[in-house]
């Protein structure tokens, strides 16, 4: 297995190194940040649509920030500019002249620290064990991830096992951890990360979590009472496919990889979070399969989705709290997305969710916003969160990492070493939920 992750990390590396020319390339694309009405943005996402090789919406408006984050292609940018006046939106400004330069950026900068830990600890130890090779603030390959979570089931086989969800379309396997002391029906905590493909830090800060929940059982007290516990089921990657065109061929690539035979064959993949089948297709989703929040030829036509629903319908006894990572703007939301209306234990999930936010504070001193999805961003239909609501899940919430909003220079392309920072507040913030429920759930 050592030999088998040495060569696919030196595989990763070479492809990153060699093959960032045969990319997608973004050169010269702008991202701007435009002042947009939250409650008239149905013509910038047609825009989306339309010119979807030349306008990508990164961030829509909500009712905190009235703004979008827009990358926009260096032949489409003038008329672009024409258009924001013909809509009169006058409050522009461009925050990276290159979006290309960052991607760069991102690359070289994870493969020199990547190297630089690497050469500092063969010095201090010598050698190294399968799994402290793996780096957990590091970047990787889906392959990679997969190599890591077989390693530590295998050393850590008293509490750790690998979950198979389900096949992606590409056919690869959709696997998992589940974490915790083999005793007969316990409550559950499910986690999944990396629904869109180009948010690396929710894959990055799921199996940071997952490293941390292993390999400090027995040794902190908090971690091991709460894994013994819960069950804690973690899918770093919910989207491979996804995840690996990203590396491959689009670091921007948002969708799943599913073909639309039916409706457009020059356009691929679905938001796979718009996908699932409480109140499918509605508010915030949009039905041309060239756009990037397209819902899907219908609900769960995606496999990657149907999988994780069977799976939890059918593996997942007692789920108290299900959390789906995302990127970017340190917002902590809450049920419903497809309504201003709140749920009846709107109460509870909010008292819930600021404990954690407290914790993150504490931990990392960083600063998250909470509200439901249609409050504090806007509408949207289809997802992972609403759904399980009407499952009745008694807490839910999408969390959208670092960096915020204001940080203009990352985005999508944060670096590597903000890695371990998001997961140890996140770590934090599942532990003080998993404390709320128990003490609340009289568990």
């Amino acid at each position: 297995m050592l030999l088998v992750h040495g060569m696919r990390t030196a595989l990763f590396l070479l492809v990153v190194i060699q093959c960032v020319a045969a990319y997608r390339s973004y050169k010269n694309y702008k991202l701007l940040r435009v002042d947009v009405d939250p409650v008239d943005t149905l013509w910038l996402e047609q825009l989306a649509a339309r010119y979807h090789d030349n306008v990508d919406i990164w961030t829509e408006p909500g009712k905190v920030s009235h703004h979008a984050d827009i990358l926009v292609s260096p032949r489409f940018f003038n008329r672009f500019v024409r258009i924001l006046d013909s809509m009169a939106v006058k409050h522009r400004r461009v925050l990276i002249n290159d979006i290309q330069k960052e991607i760069d950026r991102q690359m070289t900068d994870d493969i020199q620290f990547s190297r630089r830990k690497r050469s500092a600890a063969v010095e201090d130890d010598g050698r190294q064990s399968d799994l402290e090779q793996f780096q957990v603030d590091k970047y990787h390959s889906y392959g990679e991830l997969v190599d890591y979570m077989y390693e530590l089931a295998r050393k850590h086989a008293d509490i750790v096992g690998i979950i198979n969800v389900t096949k992606s379309f590409e056919k690869r396997d959709l696997l998992g951890l589940k974490i915790g002391k083999r005793t007969p029906w316990k409550p559950t905590i499910f986690i999944d990360a990396g629904i869109h493909a180009r948010e690396w830090i929710a894959p990055a800060t799921a199996i940071y979590v997952a490293h941390k929940l292993i390999t400090e059982y027995g040794k902190n007290d908090l971690i091991t009472r709460m894994v013994d516990k819960f069950d804690w089921f973690i899918v770093p990657v919910a989207n491979p496919d996804g995840y690996e065109y990203s590396i491959s061929s689009d670091r921007l690539w948002r969708k799943t990889r599913s073909k639309n035979d039916t409706l457009s064959k020059w356009c691929v993949g679905a938001d796979a979070n718009r996908n699932w089948g409480y109140r499918w297709g509605e508010a915030g989703a949009n039905a041309s399969p060239c756009s990037n929040i397209y819902a899907g030829s219908m609900p769960f036509s995606e496999p990657e989705v149907a999988g994780i629903r069977d799976f939890i319908t059918w593996q997942v006894p007692d789920l108290k709290l299900y959390i789906s990572l995302h990127s970017y703007g340190q917002i902590w939301l809450a049920p419903w997305g497809y309504t201003n209306m709140k749920p009846s234990n709107h109460e509870d999930q909010k008292a819930a969710a600021l404990r954690a936010l407290d914790a993150i504070t504490n931990s990392s001193g960083v600063h998250y916003e909470y509200g439901t999805i249609a409050d504090l961003m806007y509408q949207a239909s289809g997802t992972s969160i609403d759904y399980m609501q009407d499952r009745g899940v008694p807490y839910i919430y999408g969390v959208e990492l670092r960096p915020e909003e204001d940080d203009q220079i990352y985005g999508f392309t944060i670096p590597a070493r903000f890695i371990k920072p998001t997961g140890e507040e996140m770590l934090a913030s599942f532990l003080a939920l998993a404390e709320y429920i128990i003490e609340h759930k009289k568990l």
